[in-house]
């Protein structure tokens, strides 16, 4: 059975002439046009293969131009920065239901067009990618929109609130040759390619690991799911990313406090290919805000916070790891991905289909069958 750094790398992205826009092509520019193929798998963590083995196409803009549904905290500090930091990025369109939010958005968007709906700015002369950050109950709409309308899309974690939605996303993103993308930020982040890169070189093997996260707050409703999408969906993505092994098989426990939505705290072992496992410690209400990867290894081990890279000393215990390399961030990722660009080789990435973000997501309603049936579930 291939990796699951190797399936997400089987994805191939080609831009067929008949649905290129004019306005994103120069006069005579030559296109490949090639039917959409699988490609043989590389390896565990491998970069997609969207084009290796097959003619690369190429979309000559000088703008990309770009719209955003949701400009709430995380987009307002992560993705808007990121966009407005390149010099070949317009975002022409913001969307938000929040007068409030329009109002008060970056002061270096007030020239993009406003919109309170987004089924209005979800246009192909608008805009050529649009980013998805909204509440996670929305998700869906919206990129099904996009989808259908052949404009590539980037949605926030999780991709959706439920498995059927996320299975309908992947498979029209397919069908459509169109990219989503589910924005999993971790997948750049210094600490974590880091040691990605330790174990896919075969320096360190992982022996264990183990996950924490401790404090939940529900910030919007139970319709957006409970603490396991609205924050472990992250740990459910980057443990099968940082080992490069599919989580195949889970069990444990879950105790809920709004029917079996909202969950109090979460004890559950995952069992990767190969029989690597990982112990999951999930804690919703908590004073203190605690969010730590730790992945014992046959040499070094590591421990990470986020961003903040850990190792143990002997007899010194944790001391931070200094001076990472920058990897880059999702923004940028799906940027390139829309102007045909390939990541360096082995380039943190995130798959053109978001079959990564459905996933996560099979791996959060195993756990709530493991949890609700008391037996081990196969994801």
């Amino acid at each position: 059975m291939p990796t699951y750094g190797a399936q997400c790398g089987f994805a191939v992205w080609i831009i067929s002439l008949k649905r290129a826009r004019p306005h994103l092509m120069k006069t005579g520019a030559k296109w490949a046009l090639k039917k959409r193929r699988r490609l043989p798998a590389t390896g565990a963590n491998s970069p997609p293969m969207w084009m290796v083995g097959c003619a690369w196409g190429r979309i000559d803009m000088d703008k990309v131009k770009i719209g955003i549904i949701g400009l709430g905290s995380f987009c307002s500090s992560y993705h808007i920065p990121n966009l407005l930091n390149r010099s070949d990025v317009e975002v022409t369109a913001v969307c938000d239901i929040s007068q409030e939010c329009l109002d008060g958005r970056n002061r270096r968007l007030r020239n993009s067009r406003v919109f309170t709906d987004y089924r209005d700015m979800i246009n192909p002369d608008l805009i050529d990618g649009v980013f998805v950050s909204t509440p996670n109950r929305a998700h869906f709409a919206a990129c099904k929109l996009a989808l259908e309308r052949g404009i590539p899309a980037i949605v926030d974690k999780p991709i959706t609130v439920t498995l059927e939605d996320a299975e309908e996303l992947v498979a029209l993103s397919k069908s459509q040759n169109c990219i989503l993308m589910t924005a999993f930020t971790r997948h750049f982040m210094s600490s974590t390619e880091y040691v990605r890169r330790q174990i896919a070189s075969g320096a360190i093997t992982p022996q264990m690991l183990t996950a924490v996260q401790r404090k939940s707050p529900v910030k919007r409703g139970i319709e957006d799911g409970g603490m396991l999408h609205r924050r472990t969906i992250h740990i459910t993505d980057v443990l099968p990313w940082l080992t490069g092994r599919r989580v195949v098989r889970v069990e444990g426990k879950i105790q809920y406090e709004t029917g079996h939505i909202e969950e109090m705290l979460v004890d559950m072992r995952l069992e990767f290919e190969g029989g690597l496992c990982a112990s999951l410690l999930c804690i919703k209400s908590c004073d203190e805000n605690q969010d730590e990867v730790n992945i014992y290894t046959d040499k070094q081990s590591y421990r990470l916070e986020r961003d903040r890279l850990y190792t143990i000393a002997r007899r010194g215990g944790w001391q931070r790891v200094e001076n990472l390399p920058e990897y880059g961030n999702s923004s940028d990722h799906f940027v390139e991905a829309i102007k045909g660009n390939r990541p360096a080789p082995n380039a943190p990435f995130a798959d053109p289909h978001s079959e990564d973000g459905l996933q996560a997501l099979r791996v959060v309603f195993a756990m709530h069958k493991a949890a609700q049936t008391g037996r081990v579930v196969d994801v």
